[in-house]
């Protein structure tokens, strides 16, 4: 998590949307627009989610047959890597 992001998100995202607001109406200055209200919305768990989705995914039963055993990778060598099944089945 990164000190302070959802308020330095907030504030890039209305700069933009300020300056994107700014020159439409330079551009176009008969059109009626309405400026748009940013509000960055955050949920409590949000630490949480890769950790939560790690382990929605290690819960299935395909999930244990998918492993490389040590005795695979001493033969193979880091090229087993490269691919995993596991992630082939997710869709």
């Amino acid at each position: 998590m990164f000190k302070h992001f959802v308020r330095r998100l907030e504030r890039d995202v209305k700069r933009y949307v300020t300056k994107r607001y700014d020159d439409t109406k330079a551009r176009y200055p008969k059109l009626d627009l309405k400026p748009t209200e940013v509000n960055v919305i955050t949920h409590p768990f949000q630490r949480f989610a890769v950790w939560f989705g790690g382990s929605m995914l290690a819960s299935q039963p395909e999930f244990l047959s998918q492993f490389h055993t040590k005795a695979e990778y001493a033969e193979e060598g880091p090229r087993i890597c490269r691919s995993n099944a596991a992630f082939n089945q997710v869709s």
